[in-house]
């Protein structure tokens, strides 16, 4: 909150052992000074409310916050550098318009009310990310309020969201990690993903699964909710969640459970329909031996909202997410391989 603050001593770059440094609400400050490369402890560096256009490479920095930044246009190309950041805040951003490559090891992503935000850089995250650890299995990359994003950067989204899913689905499997898996997004549009094979207009979803549905190769549920805000012109006060309430059944059996799509925690309003897709692993199924994995399954899904009565379920989407050590295997797959066998 030093409003009159227009620079940093290079000297700054002595504090070898900072881990964290709060420039919040130092609203003329336009830079940092190349020096804090040097601080080989920073963790967490907050700027929101600054007019910094450029943050040097700070290769130990796990948390970088840019909101309220009205300066910011593009933002920087050597961010996939930056190679321990997990979360990246850059709410209401208002003039920024372009998202490039982010890094690999990027777990929390919020650009929530950035307005003009148009290019999101397709791969959303650097090729070179991989998964080598339970803490990089639940991520989250939000793009409330987006409103002018171009459909490319949608795709590129949607896209990703896909890739997650499938890539979570080989971790799981290979490292034998059921629980604790968890991805999700959202970004401003109207249209459930074509890569869901199951869909239906409104909140509930009755897809038939064939025999054989269920094996050792599922490893988690992919699930889409178009949300429309149309109807709440009130702000949103506190948190919601999207949730799905999943019940499978067939001759011999049935399960049911509750699964998290999504959640926001920005008060205010939200304008315009919204997708939201979400992966969550199996853990559930593979702990219940009441459905057999030879008979045919109804799956009977609700998609509901909690704390926001007046916003509602449009559209949804399902998808089982299969894996194999080496790579993905579709549904239709699957059942030609045990038609096979």
């Amino acid at each position: 909150g030093c409003t009159e603050l227009e620079s940093l001593p290079k000297r700054l770059g002595k504090q070898k052992a900072l881990q964290e440094l709060v420039l919040s609400g130092c609203s003329k400050l336009e830079s940092v000074p190349t020096v804090v490369q040097d601080m080989k402890h920073l963790r967490i560096l907050l700027l929101d409310g600054t007019r910094i256009r450029k943050i040097p490479k700070i290769k130990s920095l796990k948390c970088l916050c840019l909101s309220r930044n009205i300066a910011m246009v593009n933002l920087q190309d050597n961010l996939k550098d930056f190679y321990y950041l997990k979360c990246l805040v850059m709410k209401n951003c208002e003039n920024l318009r372009y998202l490039p490559p982010l890094p690999k090891c990027l777990e929390y992503l919020n650009v929530y009310g950035c307005e003009r935000l148009e290019s999101v850089e397709n791969p959303l995250v650097s090729d070179r990310l991989f998964l080598d650890g339970l803490e990089k299995l639940r991520s989250t990359f939000l793009f409330t309020n987006c409103h002018n994003l171009f459909q490319d950067a949608k795709d590129s989204i949607s896209t990703y969201a896909k890739w997650k899913c499938h890539r979570l689905a080989v971790e799981c499997y290979e490292q034998d990690k059921v629980s604790g898996a968890f991805f999700n997004t959202c970004y401003p549009g109207y249209i459930v993903p074509s890569w869901f094979d199951h869909q239906a207009v409104g909140s509930v979803l009755e897809p038939r699964l064939e025999p054989h549905w269920y094996n050792t190769m599922l490893s988690g549920i992919a699930l889409c909710a178009v949300v429309s805000f149309h109807e709440n012109q009130d702000p949103i006060i506190g948190s919601f969640s999207v949730k799905c309430t999943l019940q499978f059944e067939n001759e011999d059996g049935s399960l049911r459970f509750d699964c998290d799509i999504g959640c926001l925690n920005e008060p205010g309003m939200i304008e315009a329909d919204h997708v939201f897709i979400g992966y969550v692993t199996c853990s559930r199924l593979k702990d219940h031996h009441s459905i057999p994995i030879h008979h045919p399954t109804t799956v009977k899904m609700k998609f509901h909202l909690t704390d926001a009565c007046k916003s509602k379920v449009v559209d949804c989407g399902f998808r089982l997410m299969y894996t194999q050590s080496r790579g993905c295997l579709l549904r239709e797959e699957v059942a030609a391989n045990f038609t096979k066998l």
